[in-house]
């Protein structure tokens, strides 16, 4: 999905003005607990609460009892210790993109722990140092500062690392090089009495399942990621390839019998909508070599409207599908460090949901597309679906290994519906019904649709959560939730870590 910030100053012109209810006030005896950190300590009588209680979606207006601006582990652990003792919940916000808005809480009266401090980015050897609350922007930046390096994670630059990674973090390499969480070789986390873990395949290995894919806020606070980097081709070709929507029905039918025998260094998206379909990604090679490993997609499709193929580097690649703008043209690179006159664009406000298909897409699933997509719904600045391809190396990984059960995923689908674009948006506008109604009634057709064709058993990528998920703990889970349910009692008992769809002590 294509979800981007605006820049501080103008967020906080937006919102400096605008009246909200009288947010809680931190009891006295949590005030006098978090007295040693100082102005990093943000309450509804400072004046910055006014911009730093919201996150990427402005739909959400939850107010949190205090925030915490965490520069150290050790600010962290001093939170969450004053948390548990107050007996209010932490919300870790690592780059506030939660599509429910858990990064603020998803409730009022949170303890949100802001970790945009602990953005370090240290390469040693063929291992990075990731502080959690990196955006992947700058990641991608600092690892190719540092030897050429890159990651395998997703393509919007204002994302944080922290839930993207813990969620399971899929992006135009998965296909080559598995999940974000299948290169994470060490963790660092404040466990719910304040102490600093170290989380690997040796030390707390309960933790290490189930954070690589169930950790998003649920068993404590990430503060750091070590994560086996990798050396992209000298040369990449990315590409897009753009078709009518009348085309539909042919292009679908190629793009998803294309997956089982489409190269692993082939890393795609298809956005569906409106105006027509688009098929962009990124191909682990030259130029030349692109249009073979594409050639039997392209014979089966349609012939496109219209073609974009560039070779470039690695970093080229993903400037691109960054979306950012500013700066004085496409190439600079520094462009994914997001810093001012740099902003990604996109609306604030936003309704996301998904679906996770075990296999090739059949043609009524197609034929949804198609009648959904052609839809726009009164109020929209944007509507659309993204189908992933994914297979690859993503399937390497034994569902057993984390507790990211969609190991077996053909397909995934994003539903996107966004509304009042705006350069000075404001929280808290009323939503746009004629979006949300073209999302459930759509949403709804998809679902009589999968448990016809594919299983009664509903699956749905976490990193996309939705509070309206049917049995969600299942869809995102499945069969990892009893030994989630476990892992969660034994270092959690106090449930200091808990949101609205955060995994359960039983």
């Amino acid at each position: 999905m294509h979800l981007h910030t605006l820049g501080s100053a103008t967020l906080l012109l937006a919102i400096s003005s605008f009246a909200f209810a009288a947010a809680p006030t931190p009891s006295p005896q949590l005030a006098t607990c978090l007295k040693p950190l100082g102005s990093k300590v943000i309450t509804s009588k400072s004046s910055a609460y006014a911009q730093q209680r919201y996150a990427f979606d402005l739909r959400y207006t939850f107010q949190p009892e205090v925030i915490v601006m965490a520069q150290s582990e050790t600010d962290v652990q001093t939170a969450v210790k004053c948390a548990k003792q107050a007996n209010i919940p932490v919300a870790p916000r690592s780059g506030g993109h939660s599509f429910e808005g858990y990064s603020i809480g998803g409730q009022d009266g949170a303890l949100v722990l802001d970790l945009t401090g602990l953005n370090g980015v240290k390469v040693k050897g063929s291992k990075a140092k990731v502080g959690a609350g990196v955006r992947l922007g700058k990641l991608y930046l600092e690892l190719f500062n540092q030897g050429g390096w890159t990651i395998n994670a997703g393509t919007c630059p204002s994302v944080g690392i922290g839930g993207h990674a813990l969620g399971g973090g899929f992006g135009l390499l998965s296909r080559k090089y598995g999940l974000l969480i299948d290169r994470i070789v060490e963790m660092e986390m404040v466990n719910a009495d304040g102490e600093l873990l170290t989380i690997s395949a040796t030390q707390n290995p309960d933790l290490f399942y189930a954070l690589r894919g169930a950790g998003g806020g649920s068993y404590g606070v990430v503060t750091s990621f070590t994560i086996l980097p990798v050396k992209p081709a000298p040369k990449v070709t990315s590409f897009s390839y753009e078709w009518n929507l009348s085309d539909y029905a042919k292009v679908l039918k190629a793009y998803v019998n294309f997956q089982p025998t489409a190269s692993r260094d082939v890393g795609v998206e298809m956005n569906v909508a409106s105006s027509g379909l688009e098929l962009y990604g990124i191909f682990q090679g030259p130029k030349g070599t692109q249009s073979a490993a594409m050639a039997s997609f392209l014979k089966a499709a349609p012939k496109p409207r219209s073609s974009d193929v560039r070779e470039s580097r690695q970093i080229d690649a993903q400037l691109r599908f960054a979306f950012v703008e500013g700066g004085n043209n496409d190439k600079d690179i520094n462009a994914l460090a997001l810093q001012p006159p740099y902003h990604p664009g996109d609306s604030r406000y936003t309704k996301g949901k998904s679906l996770v298909y075990p296999s090739v897409l059949k043609s009524s699933t197609i034929a949804l597309l198609g009648k959904w997509a052609a839809k726009t719904p009164k109020g929209s600045t944007a509507n659309y679906i993204i189908v992933d391809l994914w297979g690859g190396a993503v399937s390497d990984t034994s569902a057993s290994d984390t507790s990211f059960i969609h190991r077996d995923a053909h397909t995934v689908f994003e539903f996107v519906a966004e509304w009042d674009e705006s350069s000075s948006p404001k929280p808290g506008k009323p939503d746009c019904k004629d979006c949300l109604k073209w999302m459930n009634d759509m949403y709804s057709e998809f679902l009589a649709d999968y448990r016809a064709n594919y299983s009664t058993s509903v699956r749905g990528y976490q990193n996309y959560i939705d509070l309206a998920m049917p049995n969600w703990m299942d869809a995102y889970y499945g069969q990892a939730v009893p030994r989630l349910k476990q892992i969660k009692a034994s270092v959690d008992p106090a449930n200091v870590f808990r949101f609205p769809q955060s995994i359960p002590l039983k």
